[in-house]
C-alpha cells in the first residue's frame, strides 16, 4: 500500500513539473524567432539575426528584450534540468559578423552595379538571390540581464523566479533567440522579485506603457503592453527623477503620488501616507490647463478619501483655493507670561528663532562683516537660566525685535517694547550726567518704549558703548572690575546693536514682509507635520517670495519632520493590545528643482536632506527629488537612492554620473539624443532591471 501512495505521489509532483514546463515553454512563439545565439559569456551574447525574420517581429529596436534559450516552443520540458530556462537578453547595438569583410565586398560591389540604375542594389536584377541571403544576415549585440527559471515550492508546487546573473555557459550549445510577445512582455517588464522585501502585487499601478524607440512604428505590437509600478517601492525609500525642462518629471511626480494618495482606498489595502510636496511652480496647488485641473483635486475622485485629505499652504489666499492655508510666521515670537519660567520662555521665543533662521536665509548672499557677525548669532533660549544670563537674554530680544519693527508689524501684545528690567539703576545714573546720553537712561526707565524709540535708544547706546571716555564707558570699567572683567554689554547685543545701525542691512530686512504675519499665534510647521501624521497630502505653493527665504523654508519644515519621525522611532508607543512596537507612520516628501535645495557636492553630511537620505529610511521617510543636473546632487545621495525614472539629459557631463549606476549605460545614447516627453527608463525597488517606458499622461479626471 505504501508503495502505491509513493508510486501516486511522485506522479503527481511529475504532473505538476510537467505542468510548470509546459507553461514556461508556451511563452515562446516560434513566428516571434529572431535568430541564434553566435557567442555567449556571462555579461553579453552576440547573436545573429536575419532581415526576414527581424521584419516579422517588427524589427528589434535599441533597449528592447529579447530570450535566448533550448526550449523548443509547445514543448514540456523538465523544469529539473539545465535548459530549461530564458535567458533574458537586451540589444545593446549592431556587432560584426566574422564574415564582415567578404559582406562588405559584396555590398560595395552591388552597390557599384545599381549606382547609374532606377532599382535598388538589393533588386534581384542586380544581385543573385544567394548573394542577397547571405547579405541579410547581421550580428546584435546583447547584454545578459539574468535568468528566467522554475523553481520548486515546499508543497510541490512551481514558480517562476528570476537571477539576475547567469551561471553557466556553453561555447558548443546553440540557443534560438525569440523576441517576447505581448503577454510574455508584460510578464517581463512587470516582474516582481520574489525575494527580500517583496511588495505586494495587488497594488501595482499602470505608469505607462513599454516604448523602445521615439520612431516607433504605429500599430506596433508592443505599443498596448502596460508596465506596473508598486507604489510602496518608494516609501522609506529614495527616488530620483532626472531629466530636462518638459521631458515628463514632474507629471511622472504626479501619477506617483496619486498612486500613492490612492492606497487608502479600501481596494488598495486602505493605507494612508502622509506625503509633502515642495511645489516651487505652483503646477501642484494650482489649476491648469495641462492638468485639466491641479492634483489637489484628487481627493474627490478617490474611494476611500475624507474631506480634507489634501491640503495646499502658500504666502497668500486663492480665489480657487479657499481652503489654503497661509505660511506665515510670526517673527517677533510670543511674550512669556514669565520671564523667569525658563519653559514657558523657551515656547513664546520658537516663532522668533525659528524666524530668525529663514532671516539668516536671506542674508546668506550678503559678505560684509556686520551682516556675517548678524548671521552667526543664534536667538535661543540659553540652557542656563540664572539672574544674569535671563537678563543678557532679554536685552538682545529686545534689540532683535528693533530690527524686525523697522519694517514688520508686531503683534498686538509687543505693540511697545517691554523695557523693564534691562538696565539697572548705576547705569541709568551713569548715562544722566551726560545731556548727549541721559535721554537713554529716560527711556529705559520709563520700562515701555514705542519701537521707533527703542531703535534710536539702541543706536544712541552704541555710540556710547564705542566711545571709551564717554559716561558709559566710564561706567562699563568699573562693572567689569567689579565682576571678574565682563563687561555690562556683551557681544550678542553689540552684534545687533551694530546691524541696528547700518541702513543697508537694515534696508534687506524688508524681505521678510510677505512671510511676516503678526496675528499668527502658532507655527505653520507644527500643523504640516500634524496633517502628514494624519496620512494627508500637503502641497507647499512655494511660486511666489524669495527664493533664498523659500528654499530656508523648505529646510525647516523638512528638519521638523525628521525631528518628529526620529523622535517616534527612538521613544516608540507600544500597542496595548498587540504590546508590539509602534513604528513612525510613513512620510514621502517630494522636492522638485532638487538642486536648489539639496546640498551640492559636498562633504557636509549633517545637512537635513543628506541625512534624510541616509537615515531617513529607518524613520520611514521616503524622498523624491527631481532635478535636471544629477551631477550637482551629492553623491551620498545618489548612492542611497532606490528608484530611478531618467529621461532626456542633453549633456555628456550629466550622463557620465548616471554610468555609475546599475545598467543606464545601455541607454546612454538615447538618453542623450532623443528628447521625447514621458520617454523615460525606469527601474524601481521591485523591478530586477530597467524598463524603457512611455509614462501615461496625469490628468485629474481620469
Amino acid at each position: 500500500m505504501s508503495d502505491f501512495l509513493e508510486q501516486e505521489a511522485a506522479s503527481y509532483v511529475g504532473g505538476k513539473a510537467g505542468e510548470a514546463g509546459k507553461l514556461l515553454a508556451s511563452r515562446l512563439k516560434r513566428e516571434r524567432q529572431v535568430g541564434d545565439v553566435l557567442r555567449l559569456d556571462y555579461d553579453e551574447a552576440i547573436i545573429v539575426v536575419h532581415d526576414h525574420l527581424r521584419r516579422n517581429v517588427g524589427g528589434l529596436p535599441l533597449g528592447s528584450f529579447l530570450i535566448a534559450t533550448r526550449i523548443s516552443p509547445g514543448s514540456s520540458p523538465d523544469p529539473h534540468e539545465e535548459d530549461t530556462s530564458l535567458i533574458l537578453l537586451r540589444v545593446l547595438g549592431p556587432n560584426q559578423l566574422p564574415n564582415h569583410t567578404e559582406a562588405d565586398r559584396d555590398r560595395f560591389e552591388a552597390a557599384k552595379r545599381a549606382a547609374d540604375r532606377e532599382e535598388q542594389w538589393d533588386d534581384q536584377t542586380t544581385t543573385d538571390q544567394f548573394t542577397l541571403n547571405l547579405l541579410r544576415f547581421a550580428g546584435v549585440r546583447c547584454r545578459v540581464l539574468g535568468t528566467f527559471l522554475l523553481k520548486e515550492r515546499q508543497d510541490g508546487d512551481w514558480r517562476l523566479d528570476f537571477g539576475p546573473d547567469l551561471s553557466n555557459f556553453y561555447s558548443g550549445r546553440g540557443l534560438k533567440v525569440y523576441k517576447p510577445d505581448g503577454a510574455t512582455l508584460s510578464e517581463i517588464v512587470n516582474f516582481i522579485r520574489p525575494y527580500g522585501e517583496q511588495p505586494s502585487s495587488g497594488n501595482r499601478i499602470r505608469i505607462g506603457r513599454v516604448r523602445y524607440a521615439a520612431s516607433e512604428r504605429t500599430g506596433d505590437d508592443i505599443a498596448t503592453v502596460a508596465v506596473n509600478v508598486d507604489p510602496r517601492d518608494l516609501l522609506a525609500r529614495r527616488t530620483a527623477l532626472f531629466g530636462m525642462s518638459r521631458t515628463g518629471k514632474s507629471n511622472t511626480t504626479k501619477i506617483v503620488a496619486t498612486a500613492v494618495f490612492r492606497l487608502r482606498s479600501p481596494s488598495e489595502g486602505a493605507v494612508r501616507v502622509g506625503q509633502l510636496i515642495i511645489d516651487p511652480n505652483g503646477e501642484y496647488a494650482n489649476d491648469n490647463v495641462q492638468d485639466a485641473g491641479s492634483i489637489r483635486r484628487l481627493a474627490a475622485l478617490t474611494n476611500g478619501a475624507l474631506e480634507g485629505d489634501i491640503v495646499t499652504y502658500g504666502l497668500y489666499e486663492h480665489p480657487n483655493d479657499p481652503g489654503r492655508r497661509i505660511i506665515k510666521l510670526n517673527f517677533f515670537g510670543n511674550e512669556p507670561a514669565n520671564w523667569r519660567d525658563q519653559k514657558q520662555v523657551v515656547e513664546a521665543m520658537t516663532a522668533l528663532v525659528e524666524g530668525k533662521l529663514m532671516l539668516d536665509g536671506l542674508l546668506a548672499g550678503q559678505t560684509a562683516q556686520y551682516i556675517a557677525a548678524f548671521r552667526n548669532l543664534r536667538m535661543d533660549v540659553p540652557p542656563d537660566w540664572d539672574e544674569s544670563t535671563r537678563t543678557r537674554y532679554m536685552r538682545r530680544v529686545c534689540a532683535y525685535r528693533a530690527i524686525l519693527s523697522e519694517h514688520l508689524l508686531p503683534p498686538s501684545s509687543i505693540a511697545m517694547a517691554n523695557l523693564a528690567g534691562l538696565t539697572n539703576e548705576k547705569l541709568r545714573a551713569a548715562l544722566e550726567q551726560d545731556n548727549e546720553y541721559a535721554p537713554i537712561a529716560a527711556t529705559f526707565k520709563s520700562g515701555k518704549a514705542h519701537w521707533d524709540q527703542t531703535r534710536t535708544v539702541w543706536r544712541k547706546l552704541l555710540e556710547a558703548i564705542k566711545d571709551k571716555d564717554s559716561v558709559y564707558g566710564q561706567f562699563n570699567k568699573k562693572y567689569a572690575d567689579q565682576n571678574d572683567g565682563r563687561e555690562w554689554h556683551d557681544t550678542e547685543l553689540t552684534t545687533l546693536l551694530t546691524f541696528l545701525s547700518q541702513p543697508g542691512g537694515m534696508r534687506l530686512v524688508s524681505g521678510l514682509k510677505d512671510y511676516h504675519s503678526p496675528n499668527t499665534t502658532s507655527d505653520y510647521a507644527d500643523d504640516v507635520v500634524a496633517d502628514l501624521r494624519a496620512g494627508r497630502l500637503v502641497i507647499i505653493d512655494q511660486s511666489t517670495g524669495d527664493p533664498e527665504i523659500n528654499s530656508q523654508a523648505a529646510e525647516r519644515l523638512m528638519w521638523r519632520v525628521f525631528d518628529r519621525q526620529k523622535d517616534d522611532f527612538v521613544s516608540p508607543k507600544v500597542h496595548q493590545e498587540t504590546k508590539q512596537i509602534i513604528p513612525p507612520p510613513d512620510v514621502l516628501v517630494y522636492v522638485e528643482e532638487a538642486h536648489n535645495l539639496l546640498p551640492a557636492k559636498s562633504d557636509d553630511l549633517t545637512a537635513i536632506w543628506s541625512r534624510t537620505a541616509k537615515e531617513g529610511s529607518k524613520f520611514r521617510i521616503g524622498l523624491v527629488y527631481a532635478t535636471q543636473e544629477p551631477s550637482s546632487i551629492q553623491s551620498n545621495i545618489l548612492k542611497n537612492t532606490d528608484n530611478w525614472f531618467i529621461a532626456h539629459l542633453n549633456n555628456s557631463d550629466e550622463l557620465r554620473e548616471l554610468k555609475k549606476y546599475y545598467d543606464f549605460d545601455d541607454f546612454s545614447k538615447q538618453i542623450l539624443s532623443v528628447p521625447e516627453p514621458g520617454f523615460l527608463k525606469m527601474r524601481t525597488l521591485s523591478n530586477p532591471y530597467t524598463v524603457p517606458v512611455q509614462v501615461d499622461r496625469f490628468i485629474v479626471e481620469q
